[in-house]
């Protein structure tokens, strides 16, 4: 009996520490369906696919995660619909909660503060900057890779942003809503 009972706890402790470290990530995803929340005069749409950049720190079942993520954008006001402008990004921090599933699966959420800033190449008056929140839920397999542990992940996440600039001086809030493909290493 005591050696069944030093056996469970053999086997929780080397889960937990598993599944414990720093790991670094990257995600390449849909393109974002976007609100810049103005009807009068929608000024940027999203092009092209998102990347991601992660950065991670798990303890357990809870971690702490920096990502840097952005996409292209084009101007979408004044009947020039199309005409490239710049690119958007979005930098956030957040705490991320997991729920085991069995089979190595696990179903994730989590939720944090972001920054974000669009850039115009040509013309500097359309660049708008600030802050927000990110949300996000998804499904997560677990890599044992034998020198170290890693993950396949899929992610829904939505970020809103209060932006302001040159011609955004009343605080608008944007909205992006994207899925995410992406790989986690442990370091």
């Amino acid at each position: 009996m005591k050696r069944l009972a030093l056996a469970v706890i053999l086997v929780a402790t080397l889960s937990s520490a598993a599944s414990a470290g720093t790991y670094i990530g990257l995600g390449i995803g849909t393109s974002p369906a976007m609100n810049d929340g103005d009807v009068k005069a929608h000024y940027f749409a999203p092009e092209g696919r998102s990347g991601k950049l992660l950065l991670g720190q798990r303890w357990g079942q809870i971690s702490v995660e920096g990502s840097l993520g952005g996409f292209s954008v084009v101007q979408e006001n004044n009947n020039v619909f199309g005409q490239p402008i710049g690119t958007a990004y979005q930098a956030s921090v957040s705490l991320k909660g997991t729920l085991p599933l069995g089979n190595s699966f696990e179903a994730f959420g989590h939720a944090g503060l972001q920054h974000m800033w669009i850039t115009d190449d040509a013309d500097d008056s359309f660049s708008a900057s600030g802050n927000g929140y990110v949300l996000g839920a998804g499904i997560e397999y677990r890599l044992n890779l034998g020198l170290g542990a890693g993950s396949i992940f899929i992610d829904y996440g939505v970020g809103n942003a209060n932006l302001t600039g040159p011609r955004r001086p009343d605080d608008t809030g944007v909205s992006t809503r994207m899925w995410t493909l992406g790989l986690t290493l442990g370091i």
